[in-house]
């Protein structure tokens, strides 16, 4: 039997299994390790992941996965744990898995060790990029864009598309205690960096899989 981590993410969410004894995320139909926490309901299909996000449908009708559960939500998780075929052996806090997943990979013993989360909010980057870009092209053009939803459709795409690149643009700074996505904003890691300092924030795990890892380490070590 197979036993798997899931990050149910805001933003992104991401699948790790444990292979040669460690963990690993599983790569989607796409080739890429995590995928938009987003399902759209189309008029003959229901669209997952990227595909939900880049097709031309009206916002109103796409889901995303709340950061914040409450027992409602818990149990509706549970609930599409056993729809989906799945045996759920654990629901964890998001940093208790990645705390589990760095002294799995790092050896910390008995440390103290501090769990920046900084996952979701995806959408509200998104929408503060677009507002700049619409401001921007407001002075020198009275066209009003707001008038036509496909180009705003892909506007939208497009700026989410140049907020990804400008979040991997700083990687020369190993700083992996950040958890989630957006900790890969370089302002976002000067201003950890510049308050706990570099030293103590350098580690080496994916922040998008840190979460999933941890998951999967535990439904490992429950079964072995």
């Amino acid at each position: 039997m197979v036993y798997i981590g899931i990050d149910l993410g805001t933003t992104y969410s991401c699948v790790s299994v444990i292979e040669d004894g460690r963990p690993v995320a599983i790569i989607s139909e796409d080739g890429k390790y995590i995928i938009p926490s987003v399902v759209a309901f189309c008029d003959d299909e229901i669209l997952v992941g990227n595909p939900a996000l880049d097709c031309n449908t009206d916002m109103a009708n796409i889901l995303y996965v709340p950061a914040m559960f409450h027992p409602d939500q818990i149990a509706a998780t549970k609930k599409a744990i056993e729809l989906a075929g799945l045996k759920l052996k654990c629901l964890l806090q998001e940093p208790t898995a990645a705390a589990i997943a760095y002294n799995n990979k790092k050896k910390l013993g008995n440390s103290k060790l501090l769990v920046f989360d900084f996952g979701g909010g995806g959408q509200d980057f998104d929408s503060r990029v677009m507002k700049f870009v619409i401001d921007e092209f407001k002075k020198s053009s009275n066209y009003d864009i707001y008038k036509k939803p496909k180009l705003l459709k892909r506007l939208r795409i497009e700026c989410r598309k140049a907020k990804e690149s400008l979040s991997f643009m700083k990687n020369s700074i190993n700083i992996h205690i950040l958890v989630g996505g957006s900790t890969r904003i370089p302002e976002v890691q000067q201003k950890m960096a510049s308050k706990f300092g570099k030293d103590k924030l350098k580690f080496d795990i994916n922040p998008d899989e840190a979460v999933a890892y941890g998951a999967a380490i535990v439904a490992n070590a429950i079964e072995v």
